[in-house]
């Protein structure tokens, strides 16, 4: 037998096994998003309908898979052998081109390699197009080196055909055409003649090729960015990025990139194997390793153009050239190490099979599974809502094949509030899908929609890829946005919704809009607070603020409009009342304690009052499937009541310290009374008025006495404990300590500013810390917190540090008259800090208002030091 029947059956065994590998568990996976475009244009009942089935890709593909699935038909297996053939013939047209390039050693190299890639094994058992443009790149290649050496009419035509067919294939056609025709003037220069190929021919065919690819150019290519998803995410360039694209070519799915070091050490392996046997000094080899640099650098400039991120996908069209290239080193090596280096590059495809077929996280998202749970949970009255910038064609796919029974909406990706707004059901229950790799609903819009009223948090159920978040009768009775003018430094609080009266067990979905005052690197947040009458935060919700299509404040410029959506919960028990609603505007990175914000006539705040939260007694409890957060369970009778948690655990408090208490009560009768029993000492600790009602939260407070140490019980009237607590006294100085600057700030009935210790200069790289001497009039009524700033030329906060004076050993109600307390801060530098001049500046405020407290000048700060030295 001679060598080329060899070969010949060794390409015919190569393809076998590589079709036996793309065809094992070809069915399992669900069809995912992609996919389902697939399935919908082979539906189509006309070739012309899966030619116009998709706005976003070009039609090519989708003709030919409407047209094979008149045979295969349109199950998962149907959709996707029509990938697998495609994948096969890729093998062979790879073997083609490394015969031509580097002898039938090298075609043999070239094939296995393209046999065994665990990209194109990936890509075979996907309905997508990707086999499809590889063959089409690999006849173009092809094409253009027999017209380098052997110019013949039909590599013209192959080229021109192939080159068209790319362009009308994928959104990524345009780039393989501006390889080609780049690849060419190389060419030309390299050999200083236009004849090869000829310059006349090859225009007259670009020419040729522009003009049949024009009608889809401006009727469909040229709307793509705003057809396509509203989510942008372009890549970055980086060495990183780089190293990724290549370890996609032995990962498969683009989801193990990275993430299994077995695929990682076997693309270091296959690297070095790439510079150590490929034989560079071949003008052909240096040819594929100048297209496949070429169409890399054109793939990610086309994707930063589109704002796609860049996936393996893409790579598939690529791959089989490095791999060619790789072919011919490995058709070098003699056959023992031949078949050494081939069990190698085996072993990526055998991990690349057994990650993806034994982890759900390197698998499609799971569709199947969801509309299968839609189909066993839900009634006809009922509807799925679910993101995307089209419709939702891999749950399409399954709807009508599971026999799910509900309706389905599509919300538009983009889509503001007066736009999804009449897209809501109004009657039945709505199961929102939530897809994880689609930032749609990136402020959490629908979910405070759907849950604004709702007595219980949506039930949850998941699979891999997406959650369902069922919603049973949602109100749609969303609180109106009412006009606002807060301004911070960053941004103008423009509207905010007012909470509307409610029984404490119902959510309320409080919008919020603001208007960008500069451009800002950060992305802001809002959180409302909800306090008690005591002034505790009994509630809390944080939203990111972003627009329509999900840009956060860092990516928009002055003068954008941006919303969030907080949804506020009480806690379990919440008594009816009045309940103040806190706004506080705030960043992670420079300011996480929040920005102050000023409304005309007021004076600067961290928390602006956004209204009150009437709670209407009636709260259904026993409707509700939640509990109380209150650490101690507990099951104690009293007079017709019965203690059923609090939160006393226990434990080490300071005298003048507060004591926060709360007990979740059930039954009607009048709360007790509470007694603190000390060493030589009691103090009564009188009900709160938590209204009536079957289940109620009662919240009280009482400040250990200055003089207090030893023990101290928490006792029931009738003597019963509920906690034990150690009292540890404070030392009470009286003489003033150490410090380098005196000063006299005085605050009315708590205490003065007498002296403070702050270095002349502060670096960058640590915190800088200053210290207070504080001298005490009287205990405060309230507990004050201690504000320590340091600003720069432009009053822009760049390191702060909050705290209770002492670092939170000797709050202000527990000041005994006449003495002394050191009060060390260290002020944290944020994002917003650079070397240059800064101003100290010290106060106090009610961390429960965030209003700052008035020194006897009037002023709510005082100037301890300018010029101060940031270096």
């Amino acid at each position: 037998m001679g060598d080329r029947h060899k070969r010949w059956l060794g390409l015919a065994g190569l393809i076998a096994l590589a079709g036996a590998a793309r065809t094992y568990q070809i069915q399992a996976q669900s069809i995912w998003f992609d996919e389902g475009w697939s399935a919908f244009a082979a539906a189509q009942p006309t070739p012309l309908a899966a030619w116009q089935a998709d706005v976003t890709n070009p039609p090519l593909y989708y003709l030919l898979l409407h047209l094979a699935g008149q045979g295969f038909g349109g199950s998962e297996l149907g959709l996707r052998w029509f990938s697998l053939l495609w994948g096969l013939l890729v093998i062979a047209l790879m073997y083609r081109l490394g015969c031509d390039l580097f002898g039938g050693r090298g075609g043999i190299g070239a094939a296995f390699l393209g046999a065994v890639s665990p990209l194109l094994w990936w890509a075979s058992q996907e309905a997508r197009m990707y086999t499809l443009l590889a063959a089409l790149l690999l006849l173009a290649a092809l094409a253009w080196h027999r017209l380098l050496h052997a110019p013949s009419r039909w590599a013209w035509a192959a080229l021109w055909l192939s080159e068209l067919a790319l362009l009308y294939s994928h959104n990524t056609g345009p780039v393989a055409a501006v390889w080609l025709n780049a690849v060419t003037l190389l060419a030309w220069l390299v050999h200083r003649s236009g004849r090869q190929p000829d310059w006349r021919l090859w225009l007259a065919g670009q020419v040729g090729v522009g003009l049949l690819w024009l009608p889809y150019l401006l009727t469909r290519f040229v709307q793509l960015q705003a057809a396509n998803s509203a989510v942008v995410r372009p890549p970055s360039l980086s060495g990183e990025l780089l190293w990724k694209l290549w370890e996609a070519l032995w990962a498969g799915p683009w989801a193990l990139v990275g993430r299994e070091a077995a695929i990682t050490a076997g693309a270091a392996a296959a690297l070095l194997l790439l510079l150590a046997l490929v034989p560079w000094r071949r003008p052909a080899a240096r040819w594929l390793a100048l297209h496949t640099l070429l169409l890399v650098g054109g793939l990610l400039a086309g994707l930063a153009i589109l704002g796609n991120e860049a996936h393996g996908r893409y790579l598939v069209m690529i791959a089989p050239l490095p791999l060619t290239a790789l072919g011919s080193g490995l058709a070098r090596l003699g056959r023992r190490w031949r078949a050494l280096t081939a069990a190698g590059l085996l072993a990526p495809l055998i991990f690349a099979v057994h990650f993806t077929t034994t982890d759900p996280a390197y698998q499609h998202d799971d569709a199947r599974s969801m509309v299968r749970h839609y189909a066993e949970t839900l009634a006809p009255e009922d509807t799925v809502l679910a993101w995307s910038y089209a419709d939702r064609y891999d749950l399409w796919y399954y709807w009508v094949r599971l026999g799910v029974r509900a309706r389905r909406v599509t919300l538009s990706e983009g889509g503001d509030l007066e736009a999804v707004l009449p897209l809501l059901p109004r009657d039945g229950r709505v199961a929102l899908n939530v897809w994880y790799t689609q930032r749609a609903d990136y402020r959490g819009m629908m979910g405070c929609l759907l849950e604004n009223g709702a007595v219980n948090p949506p039930q949850a159920f998941s699979v891999y890829g997406m959650t369902s978040l069922l919603y049973d009768a949602p109100s749609r009775d969303l609180p109106m946005l009412q006009p606002a003018d807060a301004i911070s430094s960053l941004a103008t609080l423009t509207a905010a919704a007012q909470p509307r009266p409610s029984t404490a067990a119902q959510a309320q979905c409080l919008p919020l809009q603001i208007r960008l005052n500069q451009p800002v690197t950060v992305d802001l947040k809002a959180v409302l607070i909800v306090r008690n009458s005591l002034g505790w935060e009994i509630a809390r919700a944080d939203a990111i603020f972003a627009d329509a299509a999900q840009r956060t404040s860092a990516a928009l410029p002055a003068g954008a409009a941006l919303s969030a959506y907080p949804l506020l919960r009480l806690p379990y028990g919440t008594p009816p009342g009045d309940y103040p609603v806190f706004l506080r505007l705030y960043d992670e990175q420079i300011a996480p304690s929040g920005y102050e914000l000023t409304v005309e006539s007021a004076p600067r705040q961290l928390d602006l009052l956004l209204g009150w939260w009437r709670v209407l007694p009636g709260a259904n409890w026993s409707g509700v499937n939640r509990t109380s957060d209150l650490p101690i369970a507990a099951d104690i009778s009293w007079n017709g009541l019965r203690l059923l948690a609090h939160n006393l655990q226990g434990g080490v408090l300071r005298s003048g310290e507060a004591l926060r208490l709360a007990l979740l009560w059930q039954g009607a009768g009048a709360l007790p009374a509470l007694e603190l029993a000390g060493d030589g000492w009691t103090a009564a600790v009188p009900p709160s008025d938590a209204g009536s009602g079957a289940v109620r939260l009662d919240w009280r407070e009482a400040v250990i006495p200055a003089s207090a140490a030893g023990t101290m019980a928490v006792r029931l009237p009738d003597g019963a404990s509920l906690a034990v607590y150690t009292i540890e006294a404070m030392p009470l100085r009286l003489d003033p300590p150490a410090f380098a600057a005196s000063t006299d700030v005085r605050f009315a009935g708590v205490g003065s500013l007498v002296g403070f210790t702050a270095a002349e200069s502060f670096d960058l790289q640590t915190d800088a810390e200053v210290t207070l001497v504080w001298w005490a009039e009287a205990p405060s009524e309230r507990s004050y917190t201690v504000f320590a700033q340091l600003l720069n030329a432009d009053g822009r906060v760049i390191a702060q540090s909050d705290a209770i004076p002492g670092a939170g050993t000797r709050p202000t109600t527990g000041w005994r008259p006449g003495e002394y307390i050191e009060d060390v801060h260290r002020l944290r530098f944020n994002d917003a800090a650079a070397p240059g001049e800064a101003t100290l500046i010290v106060g106090l405020y009610d961390a429960a208002t965030g209003v700052r407290l008035q020194m006897q000048s009037g002023e709510d700060a005082a100037t301890l030091k300018r010029s101060i030295l940031i270096r």
